[in-house]
């Protein structure tokens, strides 16, 4: 992992050399050759950090403080508030003394000492600072004779050999970094990383490696002698976790960071695609309306046209890799994936992955394959979800929305797993997925119920409120089941595996007891217009207990079906005929296990989709014609 990501900041030039830090810099004083005072330069907010020498904590102390890019009120002696700047004075002089030390590496140095040097000078420069408004607490900088002096070569050879002094004296055998693999002095504390700070990470950073506590040590080995990383090789890790993280996608709470052996095009990112649901099917489309013309362009646009297009860039490029049009680099490059978050100062690794992109690409794209649906409005397929959008459908509907990813628990981890390796679904995807249509199907009753009467403000807002969804965006949990079942039959090696609509293959009873209840439901809601309907009140025992519900639902369609038009009443009981004639009715079973009622919730879904869909209204329209 350490050398893995050090690999990844040689790659992109990330690794600052050691003893350097990037820093933001307000301003820039700027000094002729002779150290006259010409003027500040205040740089525009948000200006890229420049590498500038850094001592390190050393600096927080009452002595020491860092050259070159520092607080204006140290090298200009700025003493705003006699106890809070006490210390000034002593750093301000051991300032000065870092300049003389460096004159024979780099003669600028001298420009700076003799300008500071000189209380005159002093002041004009501390007047140009409050005309611009910079504080004594802003970073500035020096340029002389039109050149920034923490960026000469002079600056950074004198740094190297001066910075030793602070360095930890060795003893004994040098011991072996773990990050480069030479031996090397080893670092007792290592720099710390912020950018977790919206995952649990520390205001002041989260150190990636640390052995504070008596617990992390062993044999007794003290801090970092239990897993020994150069000041070389951690700073390149570091310089890697500062890009990586502020470039990772949220999570369930982590930062998903990852990168790949090799350079990869953005369109070809499989986890960015993942996370974002950036992805196209192959079978894009709305089946049910071939036979309709199609409308010109210029006329009528689909609104989707433009996003599935996007969506296709990463699967096109990959599949011209795959059929020979171009280079192979993205499939022979391995992948590194490694989700991140913030626990006490320290970062917390959540999981490491790591493989072959094209055996990412395989699993990823059998991964949406085994999500797709049909619509719920049967019109063509739903689009492929995002992950955290699906991982919301796994925990309950109560609580507060904004606080949904701190209520992600490791089930979101054992999801990726799955995904990322190609594995079956933990069964506790299908429990809570169920669970989470059922708690809808209630919320919607309540919800109905209180249609009915005059609302308050108060239950306005709950209708508003996001969670509480009908089931046109409750697909997300349908298409969890429909993964978690498909994969399930896939490993049990079973041969006819759920599709993406209803087919003419066989199906269990429990499958089909859900497209009954789709039917009688939707033979209610065309007789007669009701606040609380058969859904509402029989679909969590009949997903349960078929045997003692569907009957009752039988009896209960006989009262619909006298309100129907002949027209209907024929299409509604040719479509019973057809699911009845499927399933033995000696062998209804009594009770569902947890496969049989996915079942059942995927059969329901299918068969409301068909009768939703343009087709099946067309259909009854015919009958009744």
């Amino acid at each position: 992992m350490l050398t893995e990501l050090a690999q990844y900041a040689q790659d992109h030039k990330l690794a600052a050399q050691p003893g350097f830090k990037p820093k933001s810099v307000k301003g820039y004083i700027h000094l002729s050759a002779d150290g006259t005072f010409t003027g500040i330069e205040v740089l525009e907010k948000g200006a890229e950090p420049v590498n500038a020498p850094d001592i390190g904590s050393i600096a927080n102390g009452t002595r020491y403080c860092n050259p070159l890019v520092e607080k204006a009120k140290i090298p200009l002696c700025m003493v705003e508030d006699e106890k809070k700047d006490k210390n000034i004075p002593t750093k301000h002089t051991f300032f000065l003394t870092m300049l003389d030390d460096g004159v024979e590496y780099e003669p600028k140095f001298s420009a700076i000492a003799q300008a500071l040097r000189d209380q005159e000078t002093r002041d004009a420069m501390v007047a140009a600072l409050g005309q611009h408004k910079l504080k004594g607490s802003a970073p500035i900088g020096f340029w002389v004779d039109g050149a920034p002096v923490e960026q000469t070569p002079g600056c950074a050879a004198w740094w190297s050999e001066f910075r030793k002094q602070f360095a930890d004296t060795p003893s004994g055998d040098l011991p072996r970094c773990l990050v480069t693999g030479d031996l090397a002095p080893a670092l007792k504390t290592v720099p710390k990383v912020g950018g977790l700070q919206d995952v649990g990470g520390h205001p002041s950073k989260d150190a990636f490696l640390c052995f504070d506590k008596s617990p992390y040590e062993s044999y007794g080995l003290k801090q970092s002698a239990n897993a020994s990383v150069s000041e070389e090789g951690m700073t390149a890790v570091n310089a890697a976790l500062n890009q990586l993280i502020d470039e990772a996608p949220p999570f369930c709470g982590a930062k998903l960071v990852h990168w790949y052996s090799r350079e990869i095009p953005d369109e070809v990112d499989l986890i960015r695609d993942m996370t974002s649901g950036s992805w196209e099917y192959d079978d894009w489309g709305d089946e049910d309306e071939e036979d309709e013309p199609e409308p010109a362009p210029e006329e009528t646009e689909d609104d989707g046209e433009a996003e599935r297009a996007a969506m296709n860039s990463s699967n096109r490029l990959i599949t011209s890799v795959h059929s020979g049009e171009h280079v192979t680099a993205p499939l022979s490059a391995r992948y590194y994936i490694m989700p991140l978050s913030g626990a006490g100062g320290r970062m917390m690794v959540r999981g490491w992955y790591e493989g072959s992109f094209e055996e990412l690409y395989t699993h990823i794209d059998q991964w949406f394959d085994d999500l797709m649906l049909v619509s719920p409005d049967g019109k063509g397929r739903t689009k492929p979800p995002k992950l955290e959008d699906l991982c919301t459908r796994l925990i309950k509907l109560d609580g507060d929305p904004k606080k949904i990813r701190k209520r992600m628990d490791t089930l979101s981890g054992r999801l990726l797993d799955a995904i990322i390796n190609g594995n079956p679904l933990p069964d506790e995807v299908a429990s809570r997925a169920l669970n989470y249509i059922r708690s809808g199907m209630l919320s919607s009753e309540s919800k109905k119920k209180s249609d009915k009467a005059d609302q308050t403000q108060k239950e306005k807002q709950v209708r508003k409120d996001p969670v509480r969804l009908p089931i046109e965006e409750e697909e997300l949990a349908y298409q969890l089941l429909k993964a978690w079942l498909v994969r399930d039959q896939r490993q049990r090696g079973e041969q006819n595996i759920m599709g993406t609509d209803i087919n003419t293959s066989p199906h269990t009873a429990a499958y089909n007891c859900g497209r009954l209840m789709a039917v009688y439901a939707a033979i209610q809601e065309r007789a007669m217009n009701v606040n609380v309907g058969v859904v509402e009140r029989y679909y969590s025992a009949a997903s349960t207990t078929p045997a003692f519900v569907i009957g009752r639902l039988a009896a209960l369609s006989q009262y619909y079906f006298p309100k129907l038009s002949e027209g209907s009443s024929i299409f509604y009981q040719r479509m019973l005929s057809e699911i009845f004639s499927e399933i033995d009715l000696a062998q209804l079973p009594d009770s569902l296990n947890m496969r049989q009622q996915t079942e059942f919730a995927v059969g329901f879904y299918q068969q409301r989709a068909v009768l939703d869909s343009k087709k099946g209204a067309k259909e009854n329209k015919e009958s009744e014609e």
